[in-house]
């Protein structure tokens, strides 16, 4: 589908496999919620050759529609100008890392000291009027890539592709124990809460599924470590951690799954981050690489 941004305005031209939809219907490919589409239409943001119109219109192929998304909005968070590493940007998405130690919002936006106020800094920095719209979060102690959604119109469709797990996601971990040289298991196992400490996770059969994917890629065995490579089909609150400490490797300083001694930071690392654009669907692809002495 050929389109255009010129913000504020998607400017998009309607292929012949859309002839006779009508906008609602459309839109929906997206997908776009009925209130925001009635938003839309109410405030005259939806244009059929240069023509405001309603939502039921039936489109023909070659019609131009424009449709003004990309709206200014202030950031909903305190700036907290700190340097922050942009990994990847464009209209929709900014891509950051995140450093361990960090939590990605706070529990009250007039507070402060998060990657999220970090974010908000950055947009007003660099001119930009957008909502700070995490995709997905990491724990306070794991380090790299978080997604940020910068236009709401495509926020849920971003949310759908992390649910029907389109958004693929690697880490890397440093664990507790030698495993086999090139060892592949997938840890297919439901993960809940455990009722004998309030922040933690276990495995449990009456918990929701989890499955990991692992690779062993080095080991040291002066060290007693192994290098992990994880990928997740689902994304569970501390799965990647629940299911290597479930094998009795969890990762070397997690201060809730690993009963030695914290000496630092925690060795996970969310290293690749993968996803379809929202608007042209081509794949996108993005590299965290792994911080001085995590290995």
């Amino acid at each position: 589908m050929d389109f255009q941004i010129d913000s504020p305005w998607l400017n998009l031209i309607i292929p012949r496999q859309a002839e006779g939809q009508t906008i609602v219907d459309f839109l929906m490919a997206w997908p776009c919620s009925k209130a925001y589409r009635y938003k839309l239409e109410t405030e005259q943001r939806i244009l059929l050759n240069d023509q405001p119109v309603r939502q039921n219109v039936k489109l023909k192929t070659a019609d131009r529609l424009a449709l003004k998304v990309f709206q200014q909005e202030e950031p909903d968070f305190v700036p907290w100008d700190q340097p922050l590493t942009v990994l990847y940007e464009d209209e929709l998405v900014l891509a950051v890392s995140k450093p361990s130690g960090m939590i990605v919002h706070p529990d009250d936006k007039q507070k402060s000291g998060t990657l999220a106020n970090q974010v908000a800094a950055y947009y007003h920095r660099t001119g930009q009027h957008c909502t700070v719209r995490p995709i997905h979060r990491l724990d306070e102690g794991t380090s790299g890539i978080v997604l940020f959604s910068k236009c709401p119109f495509f926020q849920p469709r971003l949310d759908q592709a992390l649910a029907q797990k389109q958004i693929y996601r690697t880490y890397l971990a440093v664990v507790s124990g030698v495993m086999k040289p090139k060892a592949k298991l997938t840890i297919d196992q439901p993960i809940g809460r455990d009722r004998h400490q309030s922040k933690a996770y276990r495995i449990s059969s009456t918990g929701k599924p989890a499955c990991t994917h692992i690779e062993v890629l080095q080991c040291r065995q002066k060290q007693h470590q192994t290098l992990v490579r994880c990928e997740l089909e689902t994304g569970r609150t501390h799965q990647i951690r629940v299911h290597l400490a479930s094998i009795q490797h969890p990762i070397i300083n997690d201060p809730l799954y690993n009963p030695r001694p914290v000496q630092g930071r925690m060795k996970l690392h969310a290293w690749k981050c993968v996803w379809k654009d929202p608007l042209c669907g081509c794949r996108r692809e993005v590299v965290d690489e792994l911080p001085q002495a995590f290995w």
